[in-house]
């Protein structure tokens, strides 16, 4: 009889952040509002929720219904913030707990993956890393959004993808596991509605799992997709691809739509052409000329049919050259990783999908009806209920994006922002390791090459290193990748970038990017696996290993234990020191009933008393508002509402996106806190 070992890391990791969490949990009340909570559109859920609780509906200000949200993340907000009716720091309190309780399920998750597939030991590193980490805590956790519960759930869903790896090859159904999958994809959804994209690759690669088109379709969507977009950026400047945004996304759609099975017909996804470096070489040579000649064609009819504007043709040339090399690329790459084991997909192209398409249509609809099925529930009700399919909030920022100038930052407007590989900003998506090796590019003054390139230099070199471990051990490397979920991680991450950035969206978050943060992460334990499996069997290695995780877990804890200790103080607050100063200022200055517009106002809309917050940028307002903002007829709109006040920078009323709009309802008032005026709002226009 086996005896399960008791899980002591697992148990002595949920002490240490049990004890952390309730110190911060107790600590004064206006540490929350004003070191760890300060995010504006964090308090849009939490003032939302606190509504819904109390039967108002789905609506920031009482008066307007709003979906500017992402669901999942609502649903668990509504009950804590149910009790902002006895007082408004105890929820606040609450969701400190389960935001370090979502972090702990996440690491134990991320330890349980990693030690299946190497040793206990490098799981234990990767879940104190991610448990510990500052960098971690401050993007993912400490603003109390939505990045905690998308961690977790991309996390789970990986969890359980590796299981389904594991199992697969001897059970004669799977539908259930899939059902199960297609539930769990449901929730990364509603996590974060740009996840849609992680969880299509996944549905990608377990409906096509005895195949080699799991691994080549995702990268391949990923390539053209790249292709096509970098073939523009190359061709165009900035202020010229925003212009044309919608065309270029039509072009890569027509691309998908003609090179997927054109490379299937040319037999790029056959390892008997894939494994001979000079067949595949011919192959994609003949795929290239005649999928570019064919799209040449295409494009050329269709931009007459649809009228686009100015389409470049040597588009089409960039397009091809970079498509033949990063096709070549992600088969030699995967030639180089294979293995002795017999693997589907070496059969002729025809009889191979004709002994398979029945299973692949099969469990196609079984995954993706239930996954997208539950999306598409939601944007059925959201229509119903908001009057738009999809949260307001996005189609706002897509908005702005295609306004001229920069409104609230625009849209990306360098190479390596574009594609998510800046190491500053917003963009920086890549974050811990982009971060560290931006700053190794800018100490090599020595290479007289311009900070991107040395950048740019060193994360090939980082990638090189990667492979170069993979192949210490090539069997264990492709077990690792595939039972940790590498590439639907790293393609859906590709098209989530893409997604933002070719669209020219306005207002994006480095708290956006987690499916990279996640990656990141593995991609690190696999270094370290590899490494360790390659030693494990000498003398001691197992006790240096845990000695290792002994002295990583005391310096990683000790960090977040001060930062916590430092940021969540007691007794350092009097007990009358108000939670928000600019809501205390606005109610020194109204009237008890008052309804005030402000541009952000998520903070104040949550604290001030007695008072009606309205959001001017229309983030958490309703999707009519969003249609009267851009015609111009916001200000009216707001007039009849029976707005009294506004609070707000005049010079960005002035300005994209308002356009002045609501200056002729104002009457100056003097009044000025922090580089903002609190002004009248009257019924009727001003003389």
């Amino acid at each position: 009889m086996l005896v399960k070992r008791f899980p002591w890391f697992e148990a002595i990791l949920i002490v240490v952040v049990a004890v952390i969490s309730l110190y911060g949990a107790f600590s004064d009340g206006q540490n929350f509002a004003r070191r760890w909570f300060t995010r504006d559109d964090a308090y849009y859920y939490f003032k939302v929720a606190q509504n819904i609780s109390e039967g108002h509906g789905s609506t920031f200000d009482g008066f307007n219904k709003t979906n500017g949200y992402h669901p999942l993340w609502m649903l668990i907000c509504v009950p804590i913030f149910a009790l902002a009716r006895f007082d408004l720091i105890l929820p606040l309190r609450i969701l400190f707990v389960v935001m370090n309780a979502l972090s702990l399920g996440t690491a134990i998750l991320l330890y349980r993956m990693i030690a299946k597939v190497f040793v206990p030991a490098v799981g234990a590193i990767a879940a104190l890393y991610w448990m510990f980490s500052i960098d971690i805590m401050n993007r993912v956790y400490q603003q109390g959004l939505e990045t905690g519960i998308a961690a977790f759930s991309i996390v789970l869903f990986l969890h359980k993808l590796c299981d389904f790896e594991r199992s697969w090859r001897q059970k004669l159904s799977v539908t259930k596991d899939l059902i199960i999958l297609g539930l769990i994809g449901v929730a990364v959804i509603f996590s974060r509605l740009d996840l849609i994209f992680f969880v299509g690759i996944a549905g990608i690669w377990v409906v096509f799992r005895t195949s080699s088109f799991r691994y080549l379709l995702p990268l391949d969507i990923v390539v053209i997709a790249f292709s096509v977009l970098l073939s523009y950026i190359l061709r165009l400047p900035f202020n010229d691809y925003y212009k044309i945004a919608d065309e270029v996304i039509k072009v890569l759609l027509t691309s998908l739509t003609l090179k997927i099975p054109l490379a299937y017909l040319f037999g790029l996804y056959q390892r008997s052409k894939i494994d001979h470096p000079l067949i595949l070489l011919r192959s994609l040579s003949v795929f290239t000329i005649v999928s570019s000649g064919i799209l040449s064609v295409m494009m050329l009819v269709i931009s007459q049919v649809l009228a686009f504007h100015n389409f470049p043709r040597t588009i089409l040339i960039y397009d091809a050259i970079i498509t033949f090399l990063l096709l070549g690329l992600t088969r030699f790459i995967i030639a180089g990783l294979g293995t002795s084991e017999a693997e589907a997909g070496r059969d002729p192209w025809f009889p191979f999908l004709r002994a398979h398409w029945q299973r692949w249509l099969q469990d196609g609809i079984t995954f993706f009806g239930v996954a997208y099925g539950g999306l598409a529930i939601y944007m059925l009700w959201s229509k119903v209920a908001f009057g738009t399919f999809s949260p307001v909030s996005g189609q706002i920022k897509r908005w702005w994006g295609s306004l001229s100038g920069r409104v609230y930052d625009g849209p990306a407007r360098s190479l390596p922002a574009f594609f998510g590989v800046d190491y500053t900003g917003d963009s920086n998506t890549w974050h811990p390791v982009s971060t560290l090796l931006g700053s190794w590019a800018e100490r090599l003054y020595k290479l007289r090459i311009l900070d991107f390139w040395r950048y740019l230099l060193l994360l090939i070199l980082l990638a090189f290193l990667f492979y170069v471990i993979l192949l210490i051990n090539r069997r264990k490397a492709k077990t690792a990748i595939a039972q940790l979920g590498v590439i639907p991680l790293f393609c859906g991450s590709w098209l989530q970038v893409f997604y933002y950035h070719a669209l020219g969206y306005s207002g994006y978050k480095e708290w956006y990017w987690i499916t990279q943060l996640v990656l990141v992460v593995i991609v690190l334990g696999i270094m370290l696996g590899m490494l360790v499996q390659a030693v494990r069997k000498t003398t001691f290695a197992s006790r240096a290993a845990w000695a290792l995780v002994i002295l990583f877990g005391v310096y990683m804890g000790a960090k977040y234990w001060m930062v916590i200790r430092a940021t969540m103080t007691y007794h350092e607050w009097a007990a009358n020191e108000p939670y928000m100063e600019l809501a205390t200022f606005i109610e020194q200055h109204t009237e008890p009933g008052s309804v005030i517009g402000l541009t952000g106002g998520g903070n104040v809309g949550y604290f001030i008393h007695d008072r009606t917050i309205i959001n001017m940028d229309g983030l958490i307002n309703s999707y009519q508002y969003f249609e009267l903002l851009k015609k111009e007829e916001a200000g009216k709109y707001l007039a009849d509402m029976g707005m009294n006040y506004v609070m707000a920078n005049m010079d960005l009323l002035d300005g994209l996106p308002y356009r002045g709009q609501y200056h002729p309802y104002m009457e100056w008032m003097d009044i000025n806190y922090g580089g903002k005026s609190l002004v009248h709002y009257h019924a009727t226009v001003q003389p």
